[in-house]
Order: structure tokens, then sequence, then C-alpha cells
């Protein structure tokens, strides 16, 4: 596995291998040209630190693989006291499972309709 693949390689809340790629890290915060979502290009390191200890984790609803985790409140700046949503693909490899971080960006809101994974709680509606 060649290092300057991956921005980072971790694991998650649950123990298994996740990988940020620099393609997929370009394609959305951007480089020298904008990305889709280029309001996260400070964020990688709080994007690895929500994989490892998120706030939230739903099941995505769209792709069972996949899963949504929030880091809640974390924005700064003009995103102060937003969230900071990290989505990720599981994927069956001879390996084992492994994570593929397939988009991240900021929320006002916690938006999923999945089951919650984390924490095993149901998070209290207000």
């Amino acid at each position: 596995m060649e290092n300057d693949k991956w921005i980072f390689e971790t694991v998650d809340y649950k123990g298994i291998p996740v990988v940020l790629s620099r393609e997929t890290w370009h394609t959305k915060a951007g480089s020298d040209e904008k990305g889709t979502h280029p309001e996260i290009r400070d964020y990688s390191e709080d994007v690895k630190t929500t994989v490892e200890a998120p706030d939230l984790v739903f099941r995505s609803t769209r792709d069972k693989r996949s899963c949504i985790f929030y880091k809640l409140r974390i924005g700064r700046g003009i995103f102060s006291g937003k969230h900071l949503v990290v989505v990720v693909k599981y994927v069956e490899e001879t390996t084992g499972l492994k994570g593929y971080v397939s988009t991240m960006y900021i929320s006002r809101n916690v938006y999923s309709k999945g089951d919650q994974s984390w924490p095993e709680k149901k998070m209290q509606k207000k």
C-alpha cells in the first residue's frame, strides 16, 4: 500500500480500518481548484477524529454498506456551531471489512433517518 495514496489510515469506533484517499479529499475539499465541499478544507484532522470518536453514527438509508458519522458543533468561523458529517462506505475485502470515506461536509442539522448505530441509546428529540 502506498502511503501517499491516503490522507489518513485509522480505525473507526468499532476497530474497523478506515481510509481517506487523496483523490476523494481533493475531489471534495479541492486543491488548486474548488472542490464540491470546499468548506471542509481545514478539517482533515477533524474528519479523522470524527471516524475514530464520533458523537453520532447512523446507517445510511441509501446504501446499507455506508454509515454517516457526525461530530457535533465542531464548526469554526462562519460555520461555528455546525456539525461535521463524514460518510464511510464499508467493503468486504480479502483481508476483512474496510471503510472508505466517500464524502464529508459541514451541516447545520442532523438529517439522518437511518438506524442509529452510535451511541447505542437513541438520541433524545427536543
